[in-house]
């Protein structure tokens, strides 16, 4: 877990180096609304956000861990972040945000979910403008949750992945657990220019 931090943080540094070469303030291309990939624990999706206002923004992420059409956990999650600190780099904003959000998973057999969750977390999320190509954005976060899954009978099946998991679930009974599984990740993402 320390390697892949300090793998990312080392990503986000150099980048911030090699990308934001410029002495204009700004902040990417102007777009307010942001789509692009995540990578990262503890599933791999899809990043929207749309610019609010300059000190808030909407934020949603959707994504999908396992063997697709076989056993897969179906994450969405939705938040506001509010933007606490922005430094310039190089003359560009490369905002840290913080704020709530809720994450809803299923993990899903074939095409019959096994188990549905809820989990409340805290995203903390770093972000970089690109001055040279500025309709990309870059930003590492981290995530602390606390949340309970309800399984939908045997919750014993082979392939479930951290099912019994003493790190990241606590086992109330035969079909409930609170878990604490932190969302950690890396994403790139294209700003939407406005028309």
């Amino acid at each position: 877990m320390k390697k892949l931090l300090a793998v990312f943080f080392c990503t986000f540094l150099i980048s911030s180096t090699i990308f934001a070469e410029s002495d204009l303030s700004g902040n990417g291309n102007g777009g307010k609304d942001k789509i692009g990939a995540w990578l990262g624990l503890p599933f791999i999706g899809l990043s929207y956000s749309h610019e609010i206002n300059n000190f808030m923004e909407f934020d949603l992420l959707i994504g999908s861990t396992g063997t697709p059409f076989f056993a897969r956990i179906v994450n969405i999650r939705s938040g506001l972040l509010f933007t606490v600190w922005e430094p310039v780099i190089k003359g560009q904003n490369c905002p840290l945000t913080i704020g709530p959000a809720i994450d809803i998973n299923s993990w899903m057999t074939v095409y019959m979910p096994a188990s549905i969750g809820i989990s409340l977390l805290c995203p903390i999320r770093w972000e970089v403008n690109f001055e040279k190509v500025p309709a990309f954005n870059l930003f590492i976060e981290a995530a602390p949750a606390i949340g309970f899954s309800y399984y939908f009978g045997d919750r014993n099946h082979s392939f479930a992945l951290n099912n019994e998991s003493k790190w990241f679930n606590k086992k109330i009974n035969d079909q409930m657990s609170i878990n604490w599984i932190p969302h950690i990740g890396l994403g790139l993402r294209y700003r939407i220019q406005n028309n």
